[in-house]
């Protein structure tokens, strides 16, 4: 007889303020897991940080696992078009589902807001994860990075009609 192992328990719920330096901790433990060095971490800092005052007047939802924040994303912009500004999950958890639970609960958000398309702006090697998720690639934008060019996305978002069928 095999024993089972019980897995931690975890939820979705919106992020408090004073977790954004735990944020922008994770934020740089995903990003770094691409292979890129620390100082990728500073070419952009507005693009990536995660401050208290984005949590407390935007959408952004952590997955909390067993008292630990495993992942979260934040939404920006009204319906009915919104952006997708974030969306991470820890680097040891990468390619477990986490993200995409995190996406499914971003496209319900968004969809309960009103939103029918949501707009994603990827770093390129997110993109196939968002393509995997439906969205649809836009087109690719040049940086000041060389080498490095922001990947934009769009998905529409289904009705609750949709999902029922």
């Amino acid at each position: 007889m095999t024993a089972r192992i019980p897995t931690p328990s975890a939820v979705i719920r919106r992020a408090m303020p004073a977790e954004a330096p735990l944020l922008n901790e994770l934020t740089g433990r995903s990003a770094l897991s691409w292979g890129y060095e620390p100082a990728f971490l500073d070419w952009e800092p507005e693009s990536i940080t995660v401050t208290p005052a984005f949590i407390a007047g935007s959408p952004v939802y952590v997955l909390e696992e067993a008292g630990r924040v495993t992942g979260y994303y934040g939404l920006l912009g009204e319906p009915p078009e919104m952006t997708l500004d974030k969306l991470f999950v820890d680097a040891d958890l990468i390619g477990t589902g986490r993200g995409k639970r995190l996406w499914r609960h971003a496209v319900a958000t968004a969809r309960d807001m009103g939103a029918t398309v949501l707009i994603i702006a990827s770093d390129p090697n997110a993109a196939p994860f968002y393509r995997a998720m439906g969205a649809q690639w836009v087109s690719e934008e040049p940086t000041s990075r060389p080498g490095w060019n922001l990947q934009w996305l769009r998905f529409s978002v289904p009705s609750l009609d949709a999902d029922r069928e």
